[in-house]
């Protein structure tokens, strides 16, 4: 089961390096690592050429991460996809321990997104804190996606996809401008049946830096992912909209799940980042990752 690495970088000369070297230093052995320059301006093509032989290269004009995410996808020869942000570490043993989650679910392991719990580092690689996803796994699809419609649910640095899925039902939409993976979730499982799948192990460290968190205000991304759901739900029947609809209704009522991840996910921003401008930013960090 051969696993493709696909890390799409735009000036991430700071940590490309660790990123790469995660990959390399995996324990599952049948991989291959796809580094996509998207238009980078620093010296991030420099060190994805420093790795020649040991990695495939793709450099091009900088059309935002579905783009690269999707070039890559086009490239690769693998039966599974690895997503993998270039500021983004993985533990030695993560695809070993994806794949065999995968190989124990069968064919059904081809309609799932799976997903793990993963640390939180800081721009110096310190770990600051975890992220323990709460395990839907026992929960009916309907229940499932239910959530998802409430919010994102996962981290696409941690994720593992077949590649018949993206055959099947599309590559990430290059035209919605963000939340990219938010809306390729919600069409393969809302949509098209696909399961989220939680892997209850930390495989990954994902990193916290004030250049990665999002710019845009909080009402123009509240209202962006409102638009994504709202084009998910028209495309579903009548009736299916209307069930989702109740369900979410009945959901948003009963979540305290949430707000304690939320309020614990803030602290955790008060502490990493500067005190003269946490506030602006942990409220953007919040909406991006919960919203």
């Amino acid at each position: 089961m051969k696993v493709s690495i696909v890390i799409p970088v735009y000036n991430a000369e700071k940590y490309l390096q660790e990123c790469i070297d995660s990959c390399l230093k995996q324990t599952y052995q049948d991989i291959e690592i796809i580094g996509i320059d998207d238009g980078s301006t620093d010296n991030s093509a420099k060190i994805l050429k420093s790795y020649s032989g040991k990695i495939k290269m793709i450099t091009k004009e900088n059309r935002g991460t579905p783009s690269a995410l999707n070039s890559g996808i086009k490239l690769m020869s693998g039966e599974w996809f690895k997503w993998l942000s270039a500021d983004d570490v993985l533990y030695e043993n993560a695809i070993e321990i994806l794949v065999k989650e995968a190989e124990s679910q069968g064919e059904h392991a081809k309609s799932c997104i799976f997903y793990s719990n993963y640390d939180i580092i800081d721009e110096n690689s310190v770990v600051v804190g975890e992220f323990i996803e709460p395990n839907y796994n026992n929960l009916n699809s309907l229940q499932r996606n239910t959530i998802l419609l409430d919010h994102y649910i996962g981290n696409g640095s941690t994720s593992l996809i077949h590649r018949s899925v993206f055959d099947r039902f599309g590559l990430f939409d290059e035209s919605i401008g963000f939340k990219e993976d938010y809306e390729f979730w919600m069409r393969c499982c809302i949509i098209n049946d696909c399961n989220l799948f939680l892997v209850p192990q930390k495989l990954a460290k994902y990193r916290v830096h004030s250049t990665q968190l999002t710019k845009k205000k909080v009402r123009e991304n509240i209202e962006h992912v409102n638009k994504i759901k709202n084009l998910i739900l028209e495309k579903l029947s009548e009736d299916k909209r209307k069930q989702y609809l109740h369900e979410l209704k009945i959901y948003q009522k009963t979540k305290p799940v949430k707000v304690k991840i939320r309020r614990k996910m803030r602290d955790m921003m008060l502490r990493i980042l500067p005190k003269d401008t946490s506030g602006k930013i942990i409220e953007t960090y919040m909406n991006r990752k919960n919203s």
